[in-house]
């Protein structure tokens, strides 16, 4: 973690230390198609899917990034981010636990992320007010808020919560947009890679990565 935080501010450094035009952008994103990894765990017989990779309900995020031009098209920026991620949706399958077959259902498991990353953009300038770019993403995602996954089993009648606990990971996103008169909309397809451990059902940490595609617009704030 060290080292890539050290990467990113040694590389943005040397961004804004060079001639070229300053400016932040202010940006709010919707997801789409927000997916999680899903995660299995163990009854009597093998794995069971436990925890689907579909969502529910709105996920989103909130973002300040800082440019420096280096050339005429291509700025060096530098990117932080608070992104609340979408719910997963209910699961339910059959199982069988200590000799006893019924239907489990879960739920939870989710989790937030505040990414710092380094930003690239090249931009295409146009004999218009308009200037389209393609941009690309590369940071740290520190992950919280994991919430517990709760589990009901109908072969036993019982019911309950998993603590869970979430590891932060890389985040990485690419895309592109349109700047009109200062005004930005972009697209871009972005990923926070994490672990997931459930504390409470002695489990292996497995992969819960968060990708989808983000539909956001900002300001451009010339410096």
């Amino acid at each position: 973690m060290k080292k890539v935080l050290l990467g990113l501010a040694a590389l943005s450094a040397v961004s804004f230390g060079a001639q070229g035009d300053t400016y932040l952008n202010a940006r709010f994103g919707g997801d789409l198609g927000a997916e999680y990894t899903k995660i299995s765990i163990k009854d009597d017989v093998g794995d069971v899917p436990a925890l689907t990779n579909e969502t529910k309900g709105f996920g989103g995020e909130i973002a300040i990034e800082g440019y420096r031009g280096l050339t005429d098209n291509f700025d060096l920026g530098l990117g932080l981010a608070y992104q609340f991620h979408g719910d997963r949706e209910d699961k339910s399958n059959g199982a069988i636990i200590d000799g006893n077959y019924g239907q489990l259902d879960s739920k939870g498991g989710e989790y937030n992320s505040v990414p710092l990353y380094l930003i690239a953009k090249y931009n295409f300038h146009m004999n218009s007010g308009f200037t389209p770019y393609l941009k690309a993403n590369l940071g740290y995602s520190f992950n919280f808020g994991s919430s517990d996954v709760e589990l009901s089993f109908t072969g036993t009648n019982e019911s309950g919560k998993a603590e869970t606990e979430v590891e932060n990971g890389l985040y990485w996103a690419v895309g592109g947009g349109m700047e009109y008169h200062n005004f930005t909309v972009e697209l871009m397809y972005a990923l926070n890679k994490a672990e997931s451990k459930l504390k409470d059902l002695d489990e292996e940490k497995v992969d819960n990565d968060y990708g989808r595609i983000v539909l956001s617009a900002g300001y451009r704030f010339n410096l």
